[in-house]
């Protein structure tokens, strides 16, 4: 036998180390990824991780629908958020982004969420950032504030998107601290987060707010960025004259 045979044999037939099942079966049925996430091998852990997550965003479905809302999948994945291989975590959190935006919110997401916030992975945080602002302000703006400032600009897009969705109608004292975080990340390096943040104030900000808003707009290249500013000045104009809340924002970020 030559030596490539084993391999070309090893890479077709990849199976669990404590069931003996092949990890391709996961494709069809979600039990068999839930033992992949109990499986001693951290590679097969990801697998198991990466599949629900896809699931998670997929176009639902009658098959995928029922069990995507069921409480035990939230107990079964659970374990996942702390698994000592991060990128098993990573792929888990992004999973309970999916679940707890699209299907359910579970209380006992919170907490692992929070502990991935300080995660050396700026992906791991970003959607840590997505569950953590499904949650009570009093439970969430604090640790989604904090995230504002991140080093990595693909963390700063993704907290603010999710604080933009997520601050609709919060008390006055959170979009107070909300606004004030929005106005800082108006003057960002980054052209995104520029425009997240108008957008943002076009939720939580005012009228007073306008000069802001206006000054940075003078400095924005690009129609689409412009836009967005557009966006923004005009819903401030408008609650002056009408009086009215912002309409719920629409993600711009995916998971």
């Amino acid at each position: 036998m030559t030596r490539r045979a084993p391999c070309r044999r090893r890479r077709w037939a990849i199976f669990s180390a404590s069931e003996g099942v092949p990890i391709s079966q996961a494709k069809y049925d979600p039990a068999e990824a839930f033992r992949q996430l109990r499986d001693p091998d951290a590679g097969v852990r990801l697998l198991g991780a990466g599949w629900v997550h896809r699931q998670s965003l997929a176009e639902v479905n009658r098959w995928s629908d029922p069990w995507l809302r069921a409480p035990v999948t939230i107990d079964l994945l659970l374990p996942a958020l702390s698994d000592p291989d991060p990128r098993v975590a990573e792929e888990a959190v992004g999973a309970a982004w999916g679940i707890v935006t699209r299907f359910r919110r579970d209380d006992r997401l919170l907490d692992p969420a929070v502990a991935l916030l300080t995660s050396d992975r700026p992906k791991t945080r970003a959607r840590a950032a997505g569950v953590v602002a499904q949650f009570d302000p009093r439970q969430s703006a604090e640790h989604l504030l904090r995230l504002f400032s991140d080093p990595d600009k693909a963390v700063r897009v993704a907290v603010l998107d999710a604080t933009h969705q997520a601050c609709w109608g919060w008390p006055e004292s959170y979009q107070q601290q909300v606004r004030a975080a929005a106005l800082e990340r108006l003057q960002d390096r980054a052209m995104d987060v520029r425009c997240l943040a108008a957008l943002l104030l076009s939720v939580v900000g005012g009228y007073e707010n306008l000069p802001a808003l206006k000054a940075c707009l003078v400095g924005v290249k690009g129609a689409n960025y412009r836009q967005d500013f557009r966006e923004s000045i005009r819903a401030l104009q408008a609650r002056r004259t009408t009086g009215l809340q912002a309409p719920r924002p629409q993600s711009r970020a995916g998971n």
